[in-house]
């Protein structure tokens, strides 16, 4: 008899959707800002459309870069932000908010500027190369005022001998945003934080999907328990040698067919990780343990879960904003 753990409703990684799973894309992502780093590079530009999992990746990228690349390297994630008014002072307090560092009463923007500079300093003063990574997440709403802040940081870094990388990641709105600088004379800003790019794709093929699905299949919760994900919902299935990957050109080509039945055309097709992993949730949440009590999945489950998650409509919003080139 197959006993699971005792996990509250509610709880578990999936219900939550509070986990992170490696991808191809986020292990090619991972790949390049490694070689970033390591050519000692100032910057990179990271871009892909809405609900690729682009914020996800820069979490995973917080905790494992300093494995990669095999020695100690702080970094540091703030959110850009829109302001009606530009305000170097808000800019800088809301990057201190990001970086988790507490400050008492109204400052100027010299003393937050400083403050930010000390951190970053302190931070790679004790770390091997003297370098500290920042990653700017929502890049496209930086302008140019938030870059020249930026600037004012990487030269007072630079002064002291400490390296500041920044990595760039948003949407696509970024690559306009460097041709923007180019056409107007601002290629310091470029050289400092676009000088190379990376373009994050969402699953693009079969082979991706399988990469996806199987990560569901070793997973873990609780940690080295032996209760991968699909076995928590599936457990005798699970036990018998059923694996969510052996439905990885099932479950791709069925997106694409509930693509043509809404007449969403395009071909070069990626479907975003968050609408994937969403798909994925339903069809465990729903049929699994704590749902249906299912045995296993069938197609029709996996169509509904498609259809829950909210990817067709997202998609035909994309192509009535943006046509198909």
């Amino acid at each position: 008899m197959i006993i699971r753990p005792m996990i509250p409703v509610g709880t578990h990684p999936i219900e939550q959707g509070q986990y992170i799973l490696p991808t191809l894309q986020i292990n090619r992502l991972m790949d390049k800002l490694v070689q970033v780093i390591s050519d000692g590079a100032p910057g990179l530009m990271v871009y892909g459309r809405p609900r690729l999992g682009k914020t996800k990746a820069t979490t995973f990228a917080v905790n494992y870069l300093p494995e990669l690349l095999n020695t100690p390297i702080p970094v540091f994630v703030a959110d850009s932000k829109s302001y009606k008014v530009p305000s170097a002072e808000k800019f800088y307090r809301d990057m201190l908010t990001d970086f988790e560092f507490s400050f008492e009463g109204k400052k100027d923007e010299l003393i937050l500027r400083n403050q930010i500079v000390n951190i970053l300093h302190e931070s790679a003063e004790h770390a091997p190369g003297r370098r500290v990574v920042v990653i700017m997440d929502e890049g496209q709403k930086l302008t140019e005022w938030q870059y020249d802040c930026l600037i004012d940081i990487y030269n007072q870094l630079i002064r002291r001998k400490i390296r500041m990388i920044t990595i760039t990641i948003g949407q696509e709105q970024l690559v306009n945003r460097r041709s923007f600088f180019l056409a107007n004379s601002k290629s310091h800003i470029v050289g400092r934080f676009m000088p190379s790019e990376y373009k994050f794709r969402g699953v693009t093929d079969i082979e991706e999907m399988e990469y996806v699905l199987q990560s569901y299949d070793e997973a873990e919760y609780p940690l080295e328990s032996g209760w991968y994900y699909t076995r928590f919902y599936f457990p005798n299935t699970f036990d018998s040698g059923g694996r969510l990957a052996h439905f990885s050109s099932k479950l791709f080509n069925l997106f694409l067919d509930v693509r043509e039945e809404f007449g969403l055309s395009g071909s070069k097709i990626e479907i975003p990780m968050e609408y994937v992993a969403f798909t994925v949730e339903n069809a465990l949440k729903i049929n699994g343990a704590n749902g249906g009590c299912c045995e296993w999945l069938s197609m029709e489950q996996w169509r509904e879960a498609i259809e829950r998650s909210g990817y067709i409509e997202s998609e035909i919003y994309m192509a009535v904003a943006k046509p198909v080139i």
